[in-house]
């Protein structure tokens, strides 16, 4: 990041319950604080395991069949990360159970997703939450796409998401 010479206009550095940074950096906020790192400009999630419970949503039952993320393999991934369903609901595991106070700290946000994604539903209960707290937070459901739709495709919307994604990089760090 510094060789980009990447810009931040945060200066709030103090973190009360370590959240936004720990949820983002795993659990390494005071260690960043002490070498200098501050909290994140900007965050941008390319469908995101926001809750790793084992919560029913709509969308979860409509993806049950997705061709990238099963129901079935949702669930084993979600077991190697966590042992039991209260520690799924822990925010370091599922930033979706993370405090307001926590949330209200999040840099500006894009959550990338397809309409088709099993985890649809979390991005955008997440996505409205940001937004209710003031976190400028923005949700991109392309149609009739599957679970980490763009990540696999190297022409079409897969182009078009990535260079999309760039824009928006570029503009919160304002690279030229």
């Amino acid at each position: 990041l510094e060789s980009m010479e990447l810009v931040s206009d945060r200066d709030d550095e103090t973190d009360e319950e370590g959240g936004s940074l720990a949820l983002l950096a795993g659990g390494s906020a005071p260690y960043c604080r002490q070498v200098g790192i501050g909290l994140p400009d900007a965050l941008m999630m390319s469908c995101p395991a926001l809750n790793l419970s084992s919560d029913t949503t709509q969308s979860r039952i409509d993806g049950a069949h997705d061709p990238v993320l099963p129901s079935g393999l949702l669930a084993v991934i979600s077991s190697s990360y966590v042992q039991n369903e209260c520690d799924r609901k822990n925010p370091l595991a599922s930033p979706y159970f993370a405090t307001d106070v926590t949330l209200k700290r999040f840099p500006s946000t894009l959550i990338f997703t397809g309409s088709e994604d099993p985890l649809l539903d979390d991005s955008v209960m997440f996505n409205s939450r940001l937004r209710s707290l003031g976190v400028k937070s923005y949700l991109r459901a392309v149609h009739d796409m599957p679970h980490a739709f763009w990540a696999l495709s190297t022409a079409g919307i897969g182009l078009e998401v990535q260079s999309e994604c760039q824009e928006w990089l570029q503009k919160q760090f304002r690279i030229r």
